[in-house]
């Protein structure tokens, strides 16, 4: 969500954009208004859209006094572990994988006896999206998504589902279904189905249009028909005849009810309070003709005839409309503008580029990274404002990682509350729902709440502070106690400093890390908070109080939250 330049307050606007660019003169996507940000803000906004971390000091300076540097830095960017995290949250934001539901959550029994229900949730939940992370990390084509012969496993996937794995229990690794479900990457995982449950008569309905909506952005909810209210959907067999004869429910369910007919092999549902011992099975290929006597509709891609889940994938990875819903995915997220807000004429582009670029996620990234679009900081033209990017605001996610990188902390909780018998455990608060803040904090928690809020509210105001105040004491403690070569944030300056050369110092230094600015120590942008510092210090009369306070409002300024 943009939050348009007229409503943002002046001086907010000028901290957060600082010395930006106009739009040059032949920009075709921008008004002649367009403000874009300078290098260094450009920099920082593809540090934390790809990686969820600020760039480093060094990278601030290589692109300030080069901006042409900044390419080969997105690259680096591209090749980190932090992308993988990236990647894993930006597809669950489509496909909604991340539940914490008890009668979702798999029994600690066999060689998970005694693992929490935070350690079951997060292994058997992420196996797709470790799957898509991995596809992406070593550059694969994107289509592998739909096409891969391989799927991510630990100890604990693979003693649920029955797959091979060799190394230690912990450890992710690539393997391999051996039922003979073909080659179809996160098309032909179990925790897909087990996540979205076909029950009664839907007949795999639900789960077509998820693969649809998810893969393709063609979502047959939002298709533009007139509905037969009059069909009495209680009765099995007048539903059986609507969908083939009633004009109103054909007109989707000829593509749909097809599409369906691929995944009888999954089974409707599992009852996971029925589990007495892992493997669990969920492929059954004897049921694959089950359309016959169900839904009557044989197997079919949109009227094209492909042979099982593998045809089904290579059928959506050769689909035009598989490449555009990357571009559209992609560049939604990146830039926090919904897909149907962003210019037709980019997304053409994106497209085209990453069909000819052998379909690599990374290239596609990184153009939009690089893109004047994504670059955009406001126009104070207000309806020149609407379909740019403007301000963005950290996910909960990213929050959590940039804390972690700038001071070494992570806002963490071990609970004993059972979730389905189970005691949950461990928790990021930043990146859980059942223990923690997400969803109070702007994110999701991929079953009640399934879109992101990008804009600040009272709940979210209030996380943002309390995680700020947590990691400003757990920072000034731990550098305090540190020696000067071990220090994480306090590199020009100790905590028990009070001199103020070395105080500013070390306030430009904290402006560079947290807010990407690069400022000297006597510039007016230091002398407000060397007087924050003083106020502190006169108030509590200690240095490390000064300093906590400093933090705490540092880390959650506008500067902080929003890029």
């Amino acid at each position: 969500m943009r939050i348009p330049a007229p409503l943002i307050a002046g001086a907010v606007l000028a901290a957060c954009t600082g010395s930006s660019t106009p739009a040059p003169p032949d920009d075709p996507g921008a008004s002649g208004t367009t403000v874009y940000l300078s290098p260094t803000q450009h920099l920082t906004r593809a540090s934390l859209a790809l990686r969820g971390i600020r760039p480093s000091i060094e990278d601030l300076r290589a692109v300030e006094e080069d901006p042409a540097a900044l390419p080969g830095i997105v690259d680096r960017y591209l090749a980190s572990p932090e992308l993988a995290e990236t990647m894993q949250e930006l597809h669950n934001e489509t496909l909604l994988l991340r539940v914490e539901q008890g009668f979702l959550t798999f029994p600690a029994i066999g060689g998970l006896t005694g693992a929490t229900a935070a350690r079951i949730n997060g292994a058997v939940f992420d196996e797709p999206l470790r799957l898509i992370a991995d596809i992406v990390a070593s550059d694969q084509p994107y289509t592998k998504l739909v096409t891969a012969d391989y799927t991510m496993a630990d100890g604990a996937v693979a003693e649920i589902w029955g797959l091979p794995h060799a190394g230690p229990y912990d450890a992710w690794e690539r393997t391999r279904w051996t039922d003979g479900r073909g080659a179809a990457g996160v098309l032909a995982t179990s925790v897909l189905y087990h996540r979205y449950r076909s029950t009664g008569f839907n007949y795999n309905r639900g789960r077509a249009n998820l693969i649809s909506s998810a893969f393709l952005c063609h979502d047959f909810l939002e298709s533009d028909i007139q509905i037969d209210a009059t069909v009495d959907l209680s009765d099995p067999d007048v539903v059986a005849n609507a969908v083939v004869a009633n004009q109103s429910c054909a007109g989707c369910h000829q593509a749909m009810d097809p599409l369906a007919s691929y995944l009888f092999p999954f089974r409707g549902q599992i009852g996971v309070g029925n589990i007495t011992a892992y493997p669990v099975p969920h492929f059954q290929a004897s049921a694959a003709n089950r359309w016959q006597v169900t839904n009557k509709r044989p197997p079919m891609y949109f009227g094209q005839q492909v042979s099982g889940l593998a045809g089904l994938g290579r059928a959506i990875a050769d689909d035009p409309r598989f490449a555009r819903c990357a571009a559209q995915r992609f560049a939604s997220y990146l830039t926090e503008v919904p897909q149907r807000a962003l210019p037709g004429a980019w997304i053409a582009r994106l497209q085209k580029d990453f069909v000819a670029g052998g379909f690599s996620a990374k290239q596609l990234a990184k153009a939009i990274v690089l893109s004047d679009e994504f670059r955009v900081s406001h126009d104070p033209d207000a309806a020149a404002a609407e379909g740019l990017v403007g301000v963005q605001k950290l996910r909960p996610e990213q929050l959590s990682r940039v804390l972690r990188d700038l001071t070494g902390f992570v806002w963490t909780t071990r609970s004993n509350i059972p979730l389905r018998g189970i005691p949950y455990g461990q928790a990021d608060l930043l990146a859980s729902d059942f223990i923690g803040f997400r969803v109070l904090a702007g994110g999701i928690d991929s079953y009640f709440v399934t879109e992101p809020v990008h804009t600040v509210n009272a709940t979210s105001s209030l996380v943002a502070h309390n995680a700020a105040a947590a990691a400003a004491d757990f920072v000034v403690e731990r550098d305090a106690a540190a020696p000067a070569s071990g220090r994480t944030l306090f590199v020009m300056a100790s905590v028990d400093d009070t001199a103020e050369p070395a105080v500013r110092a070390e306030l430009a230094h904290l402006h560079a890390r947290i807010y990407g600015e690069l400022v000297e120590p006597m510039s007016p942008e230091v002398d407000e908070t060397y007087q924050l510092w003083q106020d502190a210090l006169a108030k509590a009369g200690a240095a490390r109080r000064a300093w906590k306070v400093t933090l705490i409002g540092m880390l959650s300024d506008f500067r902080s939250l929003f890029y």
